[in-house]
């Protein structure tokens, strides 16, 4: 037989062992107990949807099942609030998956997870920087340690960092379009690129990714921020007052200050970090000059309400308890919280998500510090 027939078939006898879809996750963990239970999670569109369960036994656990199409999926414990397990990223794919729950967690076995690992083993890294530094930030300011100086010095390590996370993860969705992970990272970073890295990825990505449902969502975003560019009059928006009134942004705007909009949630870990810079603005300008106001993403008003009384935030404050079905996510394209607008006496934006280097630097050439 010719050597060219004999790699023909198996090539065949391959792809047709593959056809069956079947997958195995094959785990071990010494950092979980035995008896929790875990859940594998497939991402159905834009939610994940419980597919099958396992319980931890001597420091093993498995699940068996069929999916012919790679897809994203996460592995958690079923008591997820009671755990320092985090959700454990995975593609779902024909084929035997190890899993390693430990101090440091590792998966692999098939092509696509030995690329997640290869990713998250390198964003890891980062992600660590990263929270050391806000943990440095927040520990200074707490302690009325925080100089000028030290200030800058964090904010120029963290962005270092950032930049460095954001080469990574755009390094691997240009090099993974044809696969399902890409549009989930993707998706889940987007806040690392501005719209023009964006637009660029998509535009050179594989068909399967720009046809994604949820990635022409994302396109049809971008193509919206021409109305929430520089100089474009505000967007009203329909919102409610802690005590559950009806509101809009009109009853803020357009009284001869500036007025920052503050899109966040009470989950958010980012927002969480940014909350003592903005106390720290708010009160570096004449309130009838310069006011921020709150909008909330909370669906559950009460998380929203304690968070803001346990940090004294004293701007005023709304809420959309639609959260991300909320209108203001495609009225001023928001991808990811916290997103900060601020619009000018004249009720026309002046900055649209502005970082806050950005924003001090339009705040401090308007308005005089008390």
């Amino acid at each position: 037989m010719k050597l060219v027939r004999l790699i023909g078939y198996i090539a065949l006898g391959l792809s047709l062992a593959g056809c069956n879809g079947k997958y195995e996750i094959a785990g071990e963990t010494s950092l979980l107990p035995d008896g929790t239970l875990l859940l594998l999670q497939k991402l159905n569109q834009e939610h994940f949807e419980i597919i099958d369960s396992a319980v931890v036994n001597g420091g093993h656990f498995a699940f068996h099942g069929r999916q012919r199409e790679p897809a994203v999926a996460i592995l958690v414990p079923d008591n997820e609030r009671a755990s320092t397990f985090p959700p454990l990223l995975l593609a779902l794919q024909p084929g035997t998956i190890q899993v390693s729950i430990d101090s440091v967690t590792q998966i692999g076995g098939t092509p696509l997870n030995d690329r997640l690992q290869a990713y998250e083993e390198r964003r890891q890294s980062f992600d660590r920087q990263m929270q050391t530094i806000a943990r440095q930030y927040l520990n200074d300011y707490l302690s009325g340690q925080l100089t000028d100086s030290a200030f800058l010095a964090l904010k120029q390590d963290f962005e270092i960092e950032q930049k460095g996370l954001e080469k990574i993860t755009r390094e691997y969705i240009a090099a993974n379009t044809d696969n399902v992970t890409s549009v989930y990272l993707f998706l889940q970073n987007s806040f690392l690129f501005t719209p023009d890295e964006q637009r660029q990825l998509i535009a050179n990505a594989a068909p399967a990714f720009r046809k994604n449902v949820a990635i022409r969502k994302v396109a049809r975003m971008l193509a919206r921020l021409k109305n929430v560019a520089p100089d474009m009059p505000y967007i009203d928006l329909p919102l409610q007052t802690p005590d559950g009134h009806e509101a809009s942004l009109s009853q803020y705007i357009g009284k001869g200050r500036y007025v920052l909009l503050d899109f966040w949630a009470s989950w958010c870990p980012p927002c969480q970090r940014q909350t003592p810079y903005l106390k720290q603005l708010y009160n570096r300008y004449d309130k009838q000059r310069f006011s921020i106001v709150g909008i909330s993403l909370d669906t559950d008003r009460s998380d929203w309400l304690d968070y803001v009384r346990a940090h004294q935030m004293n701007w005023p404050q709304l809420g959309d308890p639609k959260g991300w079905d909320s209108e203001a996510i495609l009225s001023y394209v928001i991808q990811g919280i916290p997103h900060l607008v601020l619009i000018g006496p004249d009720g026309r934006i002046v900055a649209n998500n502005p970082s806050e280097s950005e924003l001090n630097t339009l705040l401090s050439t308007r308005l005089k510090p008390l």
